[in-house]
């Protein structure tokens, strides 16, 4: 771990003023040197299409607008128009999505980050995350987040797809709330060559590069970013056993591409991505190392597609933790976590078209998952592990039929998931807390899920789509909830290998309509039925444990609502509002929580800007950020203040400004620019949890 200073020098001080005065001058000068020409421009007529595509909610390319799923495309012109680097981030104006936490926490998770329509509770993911299909929940340590949204850059990505609800019938187990998927550039012939040096607030540094061309049939991305930040104080007041949750990453990201023909082509992608991240004290912080490899065939006929996937994920995670009471409380590291999750699988499926009678989709997903756990005692003698292994086989159906010249789609398809948890084990030889020692060999499990689902869409008009869709979604315990008992702040979570699937029952009904070509809008209604979720409750022998258990029976209700408007060339005006509650119906541990809210999760939410996209000026965007109340515990009896803020970006393109540089592009992006403060949770025994403020980052990018 390396020292960290906990004040700014006077030179760090006047090198950021300097950086941040010739970044705005240079934007201004070329703004105002480009005005003339800009004027004489033509103009023209915005549109807004309706034609994006998806792969995501049906497993093959439709468009959204003819499905009977909640989707959102944020498009490589939405990535470029966010003033956020990281998917988390950029993700945060989109409707229906929760993103629970600050990239300034720097600890790389105990809670999962991204939520979808109020599918969660406690520190359990309910989202699937993907990668070009392949999933990131690794189904060994998913139910304390350690996903890493940043692990693809943001040069790479060619558009994130999210698919609102239940998604178990075409993904199988993970996706209560829904699913999100990136989907990455393929190397085009025009290379494209560039260095991104980025610099900002917390003493945050960015050195990237990024190279993609095609050569005859072979094409190839490659990417490199190392990172260093000495990140931000998140607590109020500071602690004098307190430091920044400072964070040092570096990834290393390509892809190969090969056309076997004008029809198939192989895709081979590698991501290493390593990071280090403290949790707030000196002695207090984690380390990650993922190396991922995923294999993409693709086969396009004139009836039939075939799509193959072979996928291998081998990460390593290392928690220190340190000494919490004694004479070494805060000022030692007590023990060592060491996980090692690999997972495995392949899917192959196949698209035809059946004449008049509308698309069928066949395919056949599995997955092997193992998990291991070992702790390192440093101030006692004591040996801790834990581990497991997971199996799915999953086949799966969709089909899709047009009716009445397209006006009207139905949607209809199941996935049948056989799972099995097997070789699970748990050894302590430590006294500790009272739950050791044992040696524990637990039985094996089975289980099997049948996911329906249904949709209909009707089009009245090329400009109107009434749609409406039931699903059913579940997910199986991961291995660390079966086999892992878990420690931190002095509170036992112990492992429970009986625990049973997480269940959930959904229906959504919208309508979007597309008025005189420059706005757009789109309202949508869901509920949501969600049983045996699993939930760590008091121990009724002992105040400082917890037992995982299928307790909770939630309800989901919510409301969306969207909009876009193109004034006028250049100018796009947005706004999009969520409503969502998620109440506890059932809760047999403890019954006085019936009728409370799920903690975490605001019932009010809201975004609202425009993006100004001027290629011969500059480019500026502005977003404003409301977040309602929510409550921190599911008692209900520790409610959060709402609070909202505002982020800026502005940027400028310049051709040719040196040989051998093709163009330079400056940008400034701003955070809450009004430095609000807000909570993200309270702690009677000590600090608050706090945002960092105000933060600032200048990026420029240099193309070959």
């Amino acid at each position: 771990m390396r020292e960290r200073e906990n004040k700014y020098t006077v030179r760090t001080h006047l090198a950021k003023v300097c950086f941040f005065a010739v970044l705005g001058t240079a934007l201004l000068s070329g703004a105002v040197a480009a005005n003339s020409y800009a004027q004489a421009e033509p103009k023209e007529t915005p549109v807004i299409q309706l034609n994006e595509i998806s792969v995501t909610a049906s497993r093959t390319e439709k468009e959204i607008v003819n499905e009977p799923a909640s989707v959102t495309i944020v498009s490589r012109t939405d990535l470029d128009a966010s003033p956020f680097e990281r998917v988390e981030d950029v993700l945060r104006s989109v409707v229906g999505v929760d993103v629970n936490s600050h990239y300034g926490f720097q600890t790389g998770g105990i809670k999962g980050r991204v939520h979808l329509r109020g599918a969660t509770s406690g520190i359990t993911q309910r989202t699937l995350y993907l990668i070009d299909g392949v999933p990131q929940n690794d189904n060994a340590n998913n139910s304390i987040g350690w996903i890493a949204y940043s692990q693809i850059p943001k040069d790479a990505i060619e558009r994130i797809e999210i698919v609102r609800g239940p998604a178990s019938a075409l993904y199988g187990s993970e996706g209560l709330g829904g699913v999100i998927n990136i989907i990455t550039k393929k190397p085009v012939e025009k290379r494209e060559t560039s260095v991104t040096l980025k610099y900002g607030s917390g003493e945050t540094s960015s050195q990237e590069i990024f190279h993609s061309q095609k050569i005859n049939r072979f094409g190839i991305m490659v990417n490199g970013q190392k990172e260093e930040s000495d990140g931000f104080y998140m607590q109020d007041p500071v602690t004098a056993d307190a430091n920044k949750k400072w964070r040092d990453a570096n990834r290393i990201y390509s892809k190969l591409t090969f056309d076997l023909d004008e029809r198939s082509d192989l895709a081979f992608s590698f991501l290493r991505y390593e990071h280090e991240m403290s949790k707030g004290r000196p002695y207090f912080y984690g380390e990650k190392e993922d190396f991922r490899y995923w294999l993409n065939y693709t086969r396009r006929g004139e009836t039939t597609n075939w799509r193959g996937l072979l996928y291998a994920s081998d990460d390593e995670k290392d928690a220190y933790i340190d000494e919490s009471s004694g004479a070494l409380k805060y000022k030692a590291i007590n023990r060592i976590e060491n996980f090692q999750p690999f997972t495995w699988g392949a899917e192959l499926q196949s698209s035809f078209v059946l004449s008049s009678f509308g698309e069928m989709t066949l395919g056949l997903a599995y997955k092997s998952v193992h998990f291991e756990t070992e702790y390192t005692y440093l101030t006692t003698i004591r040996e801790y592990r834990a581990e497991g292994d997971q199996e799915f086989t999953s086949p799966f159906v969709d089909y899709e039929i047009p009716l009445f010249g397209e006006k009207l789609i139905l949607n209809v398809g199941f996935r049948y998931d056989y799972a099995n948890s097997t070789n699970g084990k748990e050894r302590d030889t430590g006294a500790t807390k009272g739950y050791g020692p044992y040696d524990n060999t637990y039985p094996d499990k089975t289980w099997e899920e049948f996911s329906p689902k249904g949709g209909i869409v009707y089009r009245p008009d090329k400009k109107t789509a009434l749609r409406a869709s039931v699903g059913k979604g579940f997910r199986v315990p991961t291995l660390f909830e079966l086999y892992k008992t878990h420690t931190r702040s002095g509170k036992v979570t112990i492992a429970n290998p009986d625990l049973e699937p997480e269940k959930i029952l959904s229906y959504d009904v919208g309508a979007e309509r597309l008025f005189l070509d420059t706005l757009w809008g789109r309202v949508g209604f869901y509920q949501s039925f969600a049983e045996d979720l699993i939930a760590a409750e008091d121990h009724p022998t002992n105040a400082n444990w917890n037992t995982r258990e299928n307790l909770e029976e939630v309800e989901i209700q919510g409301m969306e609502l969207e909009f876009k408007w193109l004034p006028v060339e250049n100018w796009t005006i947005f706004s999009n509002y969520t409503y969502n509650k998620t109440e506890i119906v059932e809760d047999p541990q403890t019954p006085a929580n019936e009728g409370n809210v799920v903690s975490g999760y605001p019932e009010h939410k809201a975004k609202a800007g425009f993006s100004y996209n001027n290629p011969h000026l500059f480019d500026a965007n502005l977003i404003f950020n409301y977040v309602g109340k929510r409550f921190q515990d599911t008692e209900n009896t520790i409610e959060l203040d709402a609070y909202n803020t505002v982020d800026v970006s502005i940027g400028k393109t310049v051709p040719s400004p040196a040989k051998g540089i093709e163009r330079l592009r400056l940008s400034l992006d701003i955070e809450n620019l009004f430095d609000r403060e807000y909570l993200f949770s309270v702690d009677d025994n000590g600090p608050d949890s706090t945002a960092p403020g105000i933060v600032f980052m200048g990026t420029m990018k240099l193309w070959f």
